[in-house]
Order: structure tokens, then C-alpha cells, then sequence
């Protein structure tokens, strides 16, 4: 995998693979890179460029695309100075803020951007934790190996909450407006959520992997911070409390507003529209004058030969039509193949929300592919055995390329940042639907029966699909770093979705 571009994939619902990608500014003002998933669909399917058109699989594409969210190390929060907790104290150190707008502004989207970057962060810490653990040596002792680190995440959030929660009488004053007030509980709420989460999360590692009376001790400072944040936030009023017998909708409900509040701050404007439909018309009309040209100058010359009102005359504009309308089809065709590689299906200029600062442009396009156009690198990652070949009649697999072309700017991200934390490249998620590839399936649930020591028994089986993503990075721009890399997901299918996601080894 390209350092520059990190991938993730995962199930966002029953019916829909997210595609997370991270892109990273490089050394250049301009940043050019070129992503090929190709998605590998068992012909069972009947999915096929007549029955599956561009406009299906863009209504089963949804795209988001905003700022990457900074870095920041969970001891850091505290005490950093790129720390947003930091930029909050010293705006309300600020005589007066409460009456300068701008001020009050940026107050919001560091109040928005401190539980955003917190998510990150311990996202990333609990990758590390699991990342020591997966490579720890056999015979290694695991416990040792991550033991800072969950001292780090407990000492951390401690911190950080101390600091943030003190701030509370700064902001509960007369002078103080709503809105500035609302934010900084909201944030309050949302960060003792991710803590909680987090600390459920680091109590079944602690459980797995620590022992005897370190285990004691991490698991009853963990209960404790449970605790301790399920009581916070019942004592503030917040509506997010889960509660045994009930059905917990006004929790899952805040948890996911509050979400999106936070990302809010790194939203993007994106204007998609359709890409070379100027330049299609142009070469549509030179085809249509190509035609033109074949039709009159065979009139012309029966009307030399033969004169006017004669039947070579008449034959030759018959002729003449016939064939003009079929060079204009010819034509059209020779012009489409020849800017397929160079036209997408879409383009989106991506803007910074106020609109004033360009930051990129992401381009998109979908073809179904022979497997004769597939690069040799991409087919040995599918890594297709025996199998596949038989169930698919000896016709191999139907294949859907969807590429995407990036470039970012980094002059414009550089005014983007200068209220906020360097931002550094962008992320774009992807949620694909797979409802249409479900609907010829068998059954999932299939009885099989089984003969065994003279007992004749009946056996369940289940029926899976697989549909397997083998995706391609180039860097294109800087040239000197014209890197390539490979990696394959394999989506488990039935009936009812998507049973399972697996990571496969390139």
C-alpha cells in the first residue's frame, strides 16, 4: 500500500461495502493520484453492461468527500500547542471574543474539530494496540508489549476531560451566546461518548491480553471511567444514556447527530456534474458533418453525370441518405473509443465550504472490462483459481473497472488552514449498494442430505457469493514518485447481504 494512500473497507450496514480512502498531499503543489477498483462479480449474477448501466451504478454509488482530520497524539490534547483545546483557551483568553464573530467562529470549529481529531486519535491508538499484538513473536509477552498504551489512552482521556470539563464556567455566563454554549455541549457530550465507547473497547483487551493483578487493576480503572461518564452525562441532562428494558432510539439518535456534527467542521463544497459533454457535442457534430459530406458529394456528381430529374439521380439520394445516417453512427463510435481513456463519466470540483478556495478535483468513471484489459499485476492479486473458472462456464468472471482520478492543490489547502490545524490531504468515502447484485441468488439456507454409519440425517448448508475488490494506486504527480500498489477484499454474499468482509494477502 502506498504510504501516501491509506485504505479501509468495511461493512457500513447489511447492504453496503464502505470504502474509506486517505489522500495525502505530497512535495508538489499539485498532487495527482489514480485509484482502479475492479470489482470481480460471478456471472450467476446476470450483471452485465446491458443490464447494469452507468446511471444504476452511480445511483448505487454515495460519495463523501471532506478534509482529512488532523493527527494528533492522545497524550497531546492537553498540553500541545496545534492542539485545539489549546486554540480554545487562548480565543477565550482573548478580551472581548464574545462579541467578535470572527472569533466566536473559530471558537466553534475548534470546540467541533477537538472531538473530531479525538475520534481519529483513538482510532489510530487502538490500530497500534492491535497492530503490537498481531506482530508480537511467538513466545512474546503481550501484555508487556502493550501496557503503556493503555496506561497512555487512561491518563489521556483523563486529562483531557479535566481540562475541557473546567472550561464549562467560562461558557455558562450571561455574555455567552446560545449558540457558543450549545457547542461546547454538544462537544462535551460527544467526547464523553467516545471515551465510554473506547473504554468498553480497551476493557475486552485488557481482558484478552493482560494478566493477574495488572489486569485487576486496568479493568476496575476502566469500570470506574465508564462510570464515571455515563453519570456526567445524565448529571448534564444529555439525552445519550443507554438504559437496560428500554430501546435506547433517543441514544442511538444523539450518538449519530453528534457524529456529524463534529465531522461538520471538515465538510467540503462538491459540485458533480457530467464531464466532456462540450467536447462529445463538438465531435457528435463533426460526425454528423462527415455524413453531410459523403451525402452531397454523391449528389453532386449523379446530378453532373446524369443531370437533374433522372432516376441515377434519384437512386443516388436514396443511396446517399441510406448510408449518410449509418457514417454518422460509424463516426460516432470512432470518436467515443478514442476519448474513453481520456473523458470520465463525472467530475466534482471540490471547494472549501465557503466556496473560495479550490482544493481539488475528483474524476470518475465506470466500464465493464474484458479480462485481456486487466494489467497483470491486478489479475495475479484476484489470484482466480480452478474454481472460479467452472462456475463461471469457463467464461471467467464479470469485471467492473471504476477509476478515479485525484488532484489537489496545495496552495489551497494552505489558506484552508490557517485558522486550523494543518489539514494535509483529504478523505474520500465511498458506500457502495449491493441490493442489485442479490436478486438472482439461491436461497441461503440449503438442506443437504448425509448417510452416515447407517444414519440417514439431514445437513444445513448455507450458499455464499463472492464478490471480490482488487483495488490499484498509482501516484501520477509528483513524476518521481510513479508508485503502484495492489490490494484485495473479499465480500462474502448471500440473499440477505453482506454476510462478511475478509482481507486477502496480495
Amino acid at each position: 500500500m502506498l504510504h501516501t494512500i491509506q485504505q479501509a473497507i468495511n461493512p457500513h450496514d447489511r447492504y453496503q461495502i464502505e470504502i474509506k480512502l486517505d489522500y495525502e498531499l505530497l512535495d508538489d503543489n499539485t498532487t495527482n493520484y489514480r485509484v482502479y477498483t475492479y470489482f470481480f462479480l460471478p456471472r450467476s449474477l446476470g450483471i452485465s453492461a446491458e443490464s447494469y448501466r452507468k446511471s444504476d451504478f452511480y445511483r448505487d454509488v454515495q460519495n463523501y468527500i471532506r478534509l482529512k482530520t488532523p493527527d494528533l497524539d492522545l497524550r497531546a490534547f492537553a498540553e500541545q500547542e496545534d492542539s485545539p483545546l489549546t486554540a480554545v483557551n487562548q480565543i477565550i483568553s482573548t478580551g472581548g471574543w464574545q462579541h467578535d464573530p470572527a472569533l466566536k467562529t473559530h471558537l466553534i470549529n475548534h470546540l467541533k474539530l477537538l472531538s473530531a481529531m479525538l475520534k481519529t486519535s483513538m482510532r489510530e491508538h487502538f490500530l497500534l494496540i492491535h497492530k503490537r499484538i498481531a506482530e508480537a513473536p511467538d513466545g512474546a509477552k503481550v501484555h508487556r508489549i502493550i501496557y503503556n498504551l493503555v496506561e497512555t489512552f487512561l491518563d489521556g482521556t483523563k486529562s483531557l476531560t479535566s481540562n475541557y470539563r473546567a472550561l464549562f464556567a467560562e461558557f455558562n455566563l450571561p455574555g455567552v451566546d446560545a449558540d457558543i454554549f450549545t457547542a461546547y455541549s454538544l462537544t462535551d457530550e460527544y467526547i464523553s461518548l467516545l471515551i465510554e465507547d473506547a473504554a468498553i473497547d480497551m476493557y475486552k483487551i485488557v481482558d484478552a491480553h493482560l494478566k493477574n493483578g495488572t489486569q485487576e487493576r486496568f479493568q476496575e480503572r476502566l469500570q470506574t471511567l465508564v462510570t464515571k461518564e455515563s453519570k456526567h452525562r445524565r448529571a448534564m441532562g444529555y439525552g445519550s444514556v443507554l438504559k437496560e428494558g428500554d430501546d435506547n432510539e433517543t441514544y442511538v439518535f444523539r450518538a449519530s447527530v453528534l457524529k456529524k456534527y463534529a465531522a461538520s467542521v471538515l465538510y467540503l463544497s462538491t459540485a458533480v456534474k457530467r464531464e466532456g459533454r462540450g467536447t462529445e457535442q463538438i465531435l457528435y457534430a463533426m460526425a454528423a458533418g462527415l455524413s453531410m459530406v459523403f451525402a452531397t458529394l454523391l449528389a453532386f456528381y449523379f446530378q453532373s453525370v446524369y443531370g437533374n430529374f433522372t432516376a441515377p439521380f434519384f437512386a443516388a439520394l436514396v443511396v446517399g441518405y441510406m448510408f449518410k445516417d449509418r457514417i454518422k453512427e460509424l463516426a460516432r463510435d470512432v470518436f467515443k473509443a478514442k476519448l474513453k481513456d481520456r473523458i470520465y463519466d463525472r467530475r466534482t470540483d471540490i471547494r472549501s465550504l465557503d466556496g473560495k478556495h479550490k482544493l481539488g478535483v475528483l474524476r470518475e468513471k465506470m466500464t465493464f472490462v474484458e479480462e485481456s484489459e486487466i494489467p497483470r499485476p491486478v489479475l495475479q492479486a484476484r489470484n482466480s483459481d480452478l474454481f472460479v473458472d467452472l462456475a463461471n462456464a469457463g467464461q471467467g468472471e464479470t469485471i467492473i473497472r471504476y477509476a478515479k482520478d485525484v488532484v489537489l492543490y496545495a496552495d489551497a489547502f494552505a489558506k484552508v488552514s490557517v485558522d486550523l490545524p494543518s489539514m494535509t490531504g483529504l478523505n474520500d468515502i465511498m458506500r457502495y449498494d449491493v441490493r442489485r447484485f442479490l436478486k438472482k441468488m439461491a436461497e441461503p439456507v440449503q438442506k443437504r442430505p448425509s448417510l452416515a454409519n447407517d444414519n440417514l440425517t439431514t445437513i444445513t448448508a448455507h450458499k455464499v457469493y463472492h464478490l471480490n475488490l482488487v483495488s490499484r494506486y498509482r501516484v501520477l504527480k509528483p513524476k518521481a514518485e510513479k508508485l503502484k500498489s495492489h490490494t484485495r477484499v473479499r465480500v462474502v454474499l448471500d440473499l440477505k447481504g453482506i454476510k462478511r468482509l475478509e482481507q486477502v494477502e496480495v
